[in-house]
């Protein structure tokens, strides 16, 4: 009974922490709103970069998983 409890909690939670990651690299990448200026610029550095990436990570992460329990309805497993 665990074993599928786990699957259904980690694996989208990991593939939405992985999105978040993704989209922080991307908002990095472009310069949106001059944000990857701003946090890899002299006065950004690790601390600005790791508290968005941890904020990006738990919020897609969390709405990874809920939208996996709330499918389990939806299962044919």
């Amino acid at each position: 009974m665990i074993k599928p409890l786990l699957r259904v909690i980690l694996l989208p939670g990991l593939a939405g922490s992985i999105a978040g990651l993704v989209a922080v690299a991307g908002l990095l990448v472009l310069d949106v709103g001059s944000l990857g200026t701003l946090a890899l610029g002299p006065s950004g550095g690790f601390v600005p970069v790791a508290l968005l990436c941890a904020g990006f990570m738990i919020t897609f992460g969390s709405a990874a998983i809920g939208a996996a329990v709330m499918a389990l309805g939806d299962r044919d497993d």
